[in-house]
């Protein structure tokens, strides 16, 4: 093995701690002991879903009824709950690609056939609107939107959410709607909810996590809101199958939504430093690198050096002592792109870079 330092970065796992708000509420919380470290009342997650109620208000714009929230234990609990709760198997869903690997796993796994039109790379991995409704069929029950996408980082327009919107509406579909990257966004770039344009909200599940946003990946703190065309199932879908939080750890989520999100900020403003060095420094390499709109993850195309995603990955890992995550992962299209999560300070990217120049120097 090589003799430099292992850097992991083929997970989207943030590089500092929970905010102290978090940490602080959770202890106080394991220290009183009974209810909080206990099965607890109804009153503990009452609390958390009112906080999101608040929080959603105050910065997406929409307000739901407390009992539409429905906390889970990270976002793909979340996910889980809107497709079974809208989806049978040989249904059709409608979501596009590159994609987060698990949409494909989960929708595969539970008999689901997908379309999935590609983000066109010349269009900045933006939706070709006008080809939407070819996709739609009889089966056709959602399309899952990603915004900010994983891996491109796309922070869909407007005019995309309204052309997905209207294509719902025309059809009758279900929108998925997953926001957890929603808080990083870059530029003049501005995130919108489909809740938020027209009566889109009657037909809307959100899905969201304190994994991204708050750096909480290992606390499992998610939820789902749910309007009532969809709600009764989606509440027995939880009960049945969906991992619940710790008790102990509601009052951490009550707390990051409740604080001045400075935090956040604070990390948006990070990243995007990250991104800027390293978009630019692998584009430089030769490699054409995405500059991300949103999220926080470098997507380049390593093509012209003729080995699939998982070879280079491992190979570069064999050599180099670093991880990156393949891209043949996010779609049948994508072979030979890298993505690469921005959860390393700057000198760790730059020896990053260093390291898969030296490795591409030798191919």
């Amino acid at each position: 093995m090589p003799s430099k330092p292992y850097v992991k970065l083929n997970a989207g796992d943030p590089d500092v701690e929970a905010p102290k708000c978090a940490v602080d509420a959770a202890l106080d919380a394991i220290k009183k002991g009974g209810d909080w470290t206990h099965y607890g009342g109804a009153e503990i997650p009452k609390q958390f879903r009112l906080a999101v109620v608040d929080y959603y208000k105050k910065w997406i714009g929409p307000e739901y009824k407390e009992s539409q929230v429905i906390p889970v234990a990270g976002s793909s609990a979340a996910l889980y709950i809107a497709m079974a709760s809208v989806l049978k198997e040989g249904d059709e869903i409608i979501l596009w690609e590159p994609s987060y690997s698990n949409h494909y796993v989960m929708l595969r796994d539970m008999g689901i056939k997908m379309k999935i039109p590609e983000l066109p790379r010349e269009g900045g991995y933006h939706m070709d609107i006008d080809k939407l409704a070819s996709y739609v069929t009889k089966k056709t029950k959602a399309v899952l939107v990603c915004n900010p996408n994983n891996p491109t980082g796309t922070v869909y327009k407007k005019r995309e959410i309204e052309a997905v919107g209207d294509l719902a509406e025309d059809n009758d579909l279900a929108i998925f709607s997953d926001e957890i990257y929603l808080h990083y966004v870059y530029d003049n770039n501005k995130f919108v909810a489909p809740s938020t344009i027209g009566s889109l909200r009657e037909r809307t599940i959100n899905i969201m996590s304190f994994s991204k946003t708050f750096s909480m990946t290992g606390w499992r703190l998610g939820y789902v809101i749910v309007p009532d065309k969809y709600l009764a199932k989606a509440q027995t879908v939880a009960k049945v199958t969906a991992p619940r939080p710790a008790t102990f750890v509601y009052p951490a989520g009550v707390a990051c939504l409740r604080s001045d999100f400075k935090y956040v900020e604070d990390r948006r403003k990070e990243y995007q430093a990250r991104r800027d060095y390293f978009t630019k420094a692998i584009d430089d390499m030769g490699m054409p690198c995405h500059r991300f709109e949103g999220a926080f993850y470098a997507w380049f195309d390593a093509r012209k050096y003729g080995l699939k995603s998982d070879d280079f990955i491992a190979r570069l890992e064999k050599a180099e002592n670093v991880a990156l995550s393949s891209g043949a992962g996010f779609g049948t299209k994508q072979e030979g792109f890298i993505r690469v999560p921005m959860t390393a300070p700057i000198p760790v990217l730059k020896d990053v870079v260093e390291r898969v120049k030296s490795f591409t120097s030798k191919l």
